[in-house]
């Protein structure tokens, strides 16, 4: 996994990593898959918080649920 660099990428990076982790495993759990997400960008990303990482999940991976 590469690092990210800028928060102006963040989105696009969680976006693609989903994408990635539903190639691999389709069946994830769509909560689990988000977890994931999160985890990806708050450990991959720079200066990038916990709560800033939840709010581009809640606005990527989790768009949409009901």
């Amino acid at each position: 996994m590469n690092r990210i660099e800028n928060k102006k990428t963040i989105a696009d990076s969680a976006k693609l990593f989903e994408q990635e982790v539903l190639e691999l495993d389709s069946d994830v759990p769509r909560d689990e898959l988000c977890d994931m997400v999160d985890d990806y960008l708050y450990y991959q990303a720079d200066d990038v918080s916990r709560a800033e990482a939840k709010k581009v999940v809640d606005a990527t991976c989790r768009a949409g649920e009901t």
